[in-house]
């Protein structure tokens, strides 16, 4: 019973970097608008709005990780980030970028493995 919690835990905890990576899409989308018209106004009050309801999952995932292991787990905002850029940018993906996801992907594993323990 104690796993199937640890992983709903695990899972709020990559879902709140989900939600925190789309602020960095909309502010990408923002900054392609003329700056203080309409858009970019109400570009960047979704990127706030997306902001706060990103800092309240996070007061309360941090109740069930220790802050060091749920912080070290906010890389994987660069997976997230890159499948971003991909798919909505149409921005190449190069064997460094891949390299580099694929370290940091590992380091979390490792982390949260010991975390298991």
């Amino acid at each position: 019973m104690k796993k199937s919690i640890r992983w709903k835990e695990m899972l709020m905890l990559q879902a709140v970097f989900l939600i925190y990576s789309i602020s960095s899409v909309v502010s990408k989308f923002a900054s392609g608008k003329e700056m203080l018209s309409l858009e970019f106004i109400l570009l960047y009050g979704l990127d706030v709005m997306i902001l706060g309801v990103y800092a309240l999952l996070w007061q309360q995932v941090i109740k069930k990780f220790e802050l060091s292991v749920a912080y070290a787990n906010k890389a994987v905002t660069l997976l997230w980030t890159l499948v971003w850029s991909i798919f909505l940018f149409h921005e190449q993906i190069t064997v460094w970028k891949a390299a580099g996801i694929f370290m940091v992907m590992a380091g979390i594993f490792i982390l949260n493995g010991e975390e298991g323990k």
